[in-house]
Parts: structure tokens; C-alpha cells; sequence
């Protein structure tokens, strides 16, 4: 399948808090379930992406690092009975949100800072080397995600650690862990800065993995207009294909929100750009789930389906982006 012709959908399932959660009470039933809801909703969405949990392999014994692995397989199996190809993420760098979502931390990344890093770059290298050797030749993943929105930093920080360099290490590393293996799929990573982090890290991608929301804001728009057109035109320079593997920002109204989806998908479109509204299903998951269910911050919430599986007011808006509208 052609990268910029994919259109759908991140999820996180309803039940789980975090990553971990995800797969440690693992509930094939509720994947089952509400990847069922998003194909009846938006019968034209073509794909998905999964978030794993590293750590769920990288703490486990050897029957539970199986057992995650055949959970794995599990979910692409439901996946593709629903026609829906594959982007699993490997790794995550965004800690935003409430609650925390699991992952990586600095503590990994930046030498001495505290007792996780020792040991973390070979139990990096054994998760993707399992998870390569079992899944990628496999067919139903259209692209890898090796880490969503590294180098989040949320203010500049201290030269002296050189923190970004030690992350683009990490990435380098694994991406050649990957590469090792010779997956059918291509390799990226999930930046979240444009262009700008596009260009930077390039070399890190086989595809143009980007993340840029439009907040909602008029004054904006021209900025966020011009940042997807110099996007695109690295898709030109390089060759790659685009994918924007999160969009539309979120909104506590639905008519907000559906003013954002409708801007956000059209301009997509119009430059033949592959996109993931982030998120298909309301979650406990940060920023996806209404007040009632945990605390809400900025975003407000990003959800499409409900709790009980009916589409969120004004939401069917994203089937004419689905064919390939764009306004």
C-alpha cells in the first residue's frame, strides 16, 4: 500500500491508563471491540497504529516476553480482519500527559543520571531484535515506528548534558537494530516538530513520519499552512513518502473539534499527504477521554468513538476526508 494513501487512525485501547497497562491486562475482546466500532463508523479507513510497551518485554520472563509477542500477533490478526494495515510503534518519548503514558525517560538516555540506564541499550537491542525476528517480514505492518516524539523536551534543555545528541544516538542504534533484520516495512520515526525535525533527522527514516496539530487558532493557520508545504517539499527533495502518524487536535467541543478536523484532514489531502487522527477511541489514555473519567489538560480530548461505541457528535465529518475530500 502506498504510504500517502493511508488514512485512519492511532489507538489506545479503552481499558488501559498507560502503555504498560495495555498489555499487561491485554483484552483482545475490547481490540476486538472498538477497532469493530471504527471500521462500522469510517468503513473507509485503511490503517492503524499500535502502540507497544518495551518495557512489558524488557521486565518480563521468558514465557511473558512470548506471551507479549503472541499478544502482538493477536492484534494484527484483528487488525487485518478489518482491513486495516499496521503501524506499531516500538518505543515512546512523550510524557505529557495525566496520566503519563510509560516509555523511555532521561534517566535512560542521559549518562549517570539515575540507575535505569545501565543495561537499557541491550534490553533495547533484545525487544526489537524479538519483535523484528517474529514480525518483520510480516505483511500486515505497512511501516515501523521506532519512537514517538523523541527530542520532547518541553523547554531548551542544559547544553552541558548534550541530551539531544545522546537521544539521536539511541535512535541511530536502533534503527540500525532494525535494519538488521531487513523488515519489508519501512523504518521511521514519529517526530513531532515538522519540518524542522524532519530535516534534522532524516537519516533516521525511510519514510517522512511527522506530527504537526493546528490548535484551533485563525492567527495560525498561515504558519501551520507553510510548515506543511515545506514538509512536502522535502517529500520532493528526498524521495520519501509523507505520513502525518498523528492529527487533529482536540477539543471538549464537538463543534471545536469538528472545525479542527475538517481544516486539519482537508489540507492533508490537498497536498497527498497520509495521515492518523489521533485517536480513534475514548480512552483513559491521556487526552482522550472526557472529564468524568480523570483529569484533562490542554488538549482537551482527542477522541472519535465514545465509551459505549457511538460516534462522537459532528465526527462522521471524517468520512469525506476518508474518500479524499479536501474541504
Amino acid at each position: 500500500m502506498d504510504i500517502q494513501d493511508i488514512r485512519g487512525f492511532n489507538y489506545q485501547p479503552g481499558y488501559a491508563y498507560a502503555g504498560a497497562d495495555i498489555w499487561r491486562r491485554f483484552d483482545p475482546d475490547a481490540f476486538r471491540r472498538e477497532l469493530g466500532w471504527g471500521k462500522r463508523h469510517f468503513p473507509r479507513m485503511n490503517g492503524v497504529r499500535i502502540w507497544l510497551a518495551w518495557e512489558v518485554f524488557g521486565q518480563g520472563s521468558d514465557q511473558q516476553r512470548e506471551q507479549f509477542l503472541d499478544n502482538v500477533e493477536t492484534v494484527l490478526a484483528i487488525a487485518d480482519g478489518y482491513g486495516l494495515a499496521v503501524m506499531p510503534v516500538l518505543f515512546n518519548r512523550w510524557h505529557a500527559g495525566a496520566p503519563d503514558w510509560g516509555g523511555v525517560y532521561l534517566d535512560h538516555l542521559l549518562p549517570g543520571a539515575g540507575w535505569a540506564g545501565f543495561g537499557f541499550r541491550n534490553r533495547c537491542k533484545e525487544y526489537v531484535t524479538a519483535v523484528m525476528e517474529r514480525f518483520g517480514q510480516d505483511e500486515r505492518v505497512f511501516a515501523w515506528d521506532l519512537c514517538n516524539e523523541p527530542f520532547s523536551y518541553g523547554r531548551e534543555p542544559d547544553p552541558r548534558w548534550e541530551l539531544a545528541g545522546h537521544e539521536e544516538a539511541w535512535l541511530e542504534a536502533l534503527y540500525a537494530d532494525c535494519k538488521e533484520h531487513a523488515p519489508q516495512a519501512p523504518v521511521s520515526v514519529g517526530l513531532f516538530n515538522g519540518a524542522a525535525h524532519l530535516k534534522r533527522y532524516e537519516h533516521l527514516s525511510d519514510i517522512l513520519n511527522f506530527h504537526y496539530y493546528w490548535q484551533g487558532n485563525a492567527e495560525t493557520k498561515e504558519s501551520f499552512l507553510r510548515e506543511l508545504d515545506e514538509c512536502v517539499a522535502l517529500r520532493e527533495r528526498t524521495g520519501k513518502p509523507l505520513i502525518s502518524t498523528e492529527a487533529c487536535w482536540g477539543s471538549l467541543d464537538d463543534t471545536r473539534r469538528v472545525e479542527i478536523i475538517e481544516f486539519h484532514l482537508g489540507e492533508l489531502n490537498r497536498r497527498r499527504i497520509g495521515w492518523l487522527v489521533y485517536a480513534l477511541q475514548h480512552s483513559c489514555i491521556a487526552d482522550l477521554h472526557w472529564p468524568r473519567y480523570g483529569r484533562v489538560t490542554n488538549p482537551g480530548t482527542l477522541h472519535c468513538v465514545e465509551p459505549d461505541g457511538a460516534l462522537r457528535e459532528g465526527h462522521g465529518v471524517i468520512n469525506r476526508f476518508l474518500e479524499g475530500a479536501t474541504e
